[in-house]
């Protein structure tokens, strides 16, 4: 597995290197929010008064880096939204000649995964800022409130990002055969497709959580790699 060039961090997010890089990379017409809208999104949902726990769904990445100051962990389930490959990425995990593939939470079904408590010595706006930064540049997810039924009998609100249908990366018609390609032969400024697919993988299995679906498409990856040996 290959290390990523450049990974996601709390700087990196925060000096706006992540944003530079977008526009860099796709271009000066780059379709990201504003500092000003990404604030306006992220206070629509937690405003800066709010008082109380919050909690992240992590499904993907948020797992293996979730780059915020996190005070406890719980495994559970949501229902409504499944864990999918359904989101082309021009930037981090491709480019716009060769896309890649990362995960999106899309309708339908369920998903296991952790939820993430933000610490209460962090300052929570600030903390979200960042996470807005991270999963709403480009508008590709729209961001939810969701109920978690945690393995310990809770049930824990939570804030994910669930897929934009009406975004231009989405893509519902791919093939397990066209995601394992895409994701084999993809590379961004954040790393390979792959990269991405094996650590969420082995942060999921770390968890105890099986997801067949992830499984299938690694298989199918392999099956390429032995037809190219041939």
């Amino acid at each position: 597995m290959t290390s990523s060039p450049h990974l996601i961090s709390r700087d990196s997010l925060a000096n706006g290197t992540i944003q530079q890089m977008v526009v860099d990379r796709d271009g000066q017409g780059a379709d990201i929010l504003s500092d000003d809208e990404l604030l306006a999104s992220r206070r629509s949902l937690i405003p800066d008064d709010y008082q109380g726990d919050v909690w992240l769904f992590g499904y993907g990445s948020l797992i293996w880096n979730p780059v915020l100051e996190i005070a406890e962990r719980q495994i559970g389930r949501i229902y409504g939204y499944h864990r999918r490959y359904c989101l082309l990425t021009k930037i981090g995990r491709g480019t716009p000649e060769n896309p890649g593939l990362i995960l999106g939470l899309d309708h339908g079904g369920s998903c296991t995964g952790q939820a993430l408590r933000i610490c209460h010595t962090a300052n929570l706006a600030d903390e979200l800022d960042l996470l807005w930064k991270r999963e709403m540049l480009n508008q590709s997810y729209l961001p939810k409130k969701v109920m978690m039924h945690a393995e310990d009998g809770r049930k824990i609100e939570t804030i994910t990002f669930v897929m934009n249908h009406q975004s231009p990366s989405y893509v519902a018609d791919l093939s397990l055969d066209e995601k394992a390609r895409i994701i084999a032969e993809a590379e961004g400024f954040l790393g390979t497709s792959y990269d991405y697919l094996d650590l969420t993988l082995a942060s999921l299995n770390d968890l105890g959580i099986k997801d067949r679906y992830l499984n299938q498409i690694m298989k199918k990856i392999a099956q390429l790699s032995d037809k190219s040996a041939d």
